[in-house]
């Protein structure tokens, strides 16, 4: 029996019997041999259940791809691409025929959005041609329209 304060030796050599040894042995030793026909077909219906589920996942794996594939192009066609939004940016009007140059000094500016801002102001009955987002309305969202209008950076420069 080992104490708590002594240390184990594994390099001590057991006194054990040669009975012991050999049945020792023999305990591990295959009972038996199996002939190369039964290993052969058991490798076989192996390999063979293998070759099976990888070609199941192929099989599934490509319907995967389809599928989404399937789906890309159905939310394609769903999303009207044709219909222009109701807030589009400055720089798609610049490319419409509405005119955002308000004092007719031959560019748009900030001093255009400036002057549409008091025209507002100033009377009750503004001009339709003023609503230069095309919503209905002359209103402050007019002038936020001209004033991005004016400092957007593609004003076809290029």
């Amino acid at each position: 029996m080992i104490r708590k304060n002594e240390q184990f030796d594994d390099n001590l050599d057991l006194q054990l019997s040669d009975e012991f040894k050999t049945d020792l042995a023999n305990l591990f030793k295959p009972g038996h041999s199996i002939p190369p026909e039964i290993d052969r077909a058991i490798l076989d219906k192996a390999s063979g259940r293998i070759l099976v589920r990888q070609r199941r996942y192929r099989i599934i794996r490509r319907i995967g791809i389809v599928a989404a594939t399937a789906a890309v192009i159905l939310l394609a066609f769903s999303l009207d691409l044709s219909k222009k939004s109701k807030t589009q940016a400055p720089s798609a009007y610049l490319a419409q025929t509405v005119s955002f140059d308000i004092d007719q000094s031959g560019r748009v500016d900030i001093l255009d959005a400036f002057k549409l801002a008091r025209n507002i102001e100033s009377s009750d009955h503004v001009d339709s041609n003023f609503d230069m987002n095309k919503d209905g309305i002359v209103d402050r969202k007019d002038v936020d329209t001209v004033a991005l209008a004016a400092v957007a950076l593609d004003k076809g420069v290029l």
